[in-house]
C-alpha cells in the first residue's frame, strides 16, 4: 500500500519541507504572466517599464524571471503603479480559498493600489 495514498500535493510538499518554495514559485509565475500581458496591452518594453518604475532593465528582467521568487512589497507596488493596475495584498482564510476578489462598486474607479486583509 502506498503511504501517500489519499494525501494531497500540499501535504507531500509540506512533508518534504518544500511547500513554501513551491507556493512562492507558483505565485511568481502568475505575477510574471499578468505583468507580461499588461505590458503587451500597454505597449511597454522592458526599457519603458523600467523608466516608469524608476529602475534598471536588469531589475525588470529579475521581476520577469519566473524562477526568481524573491520580490519585495515595495517593488510590487511600484510595478502595479507602472502597469496601471491595482495591487491586492492580503491573507485568505481557509474557507475563502478560490473566491473571487470583490469588484469595485459600479461607477467607482478602483484605487491604484489596494491592500485587503
Amino acid at each position: 500500500m502506498n503511504k501517500h495514498d489519499g494525501s494531497t500535493l500540499d501535504s507531500l510538499f509540506e512533508q518534504l519541507d518544500e511547500l513554501e518554495e513551491v507556493n512562492a514559485r507558483a505565485a511568481k509565475k502568475i505575477l510574471v504572466i499578468e505583468t507580461e500581458r499588461q505590458m503587451k496591452k500597454l505597449g511597454l518594453t522592458t526599457t519603458a517599464l523600467a523608466k516608469r518604475m524608476g529602475t534598471s532593465r536588469n531589475q525588470i528582467h529579475r521581476i520577469l524571471d519566473k524562477e526568481d521568487a524573491g520580490i519585495t512589497l515595495k517593488v510590487l507596488f511600484r510595478l502595479a503603479a507602472a502597469l496601471e493596475l491595482p495591487l491586492q495584498v492580503g491573507f485568505v482564510s481557509p474557507g475563502q480559498r478560490g473566491r473571487q476578489p470583490r469588484r469595485a462598486a459600479k461607477g467607482r474607479q478602483p484605487r491604484q493600489t489596494e491592500l485587503r486583509a
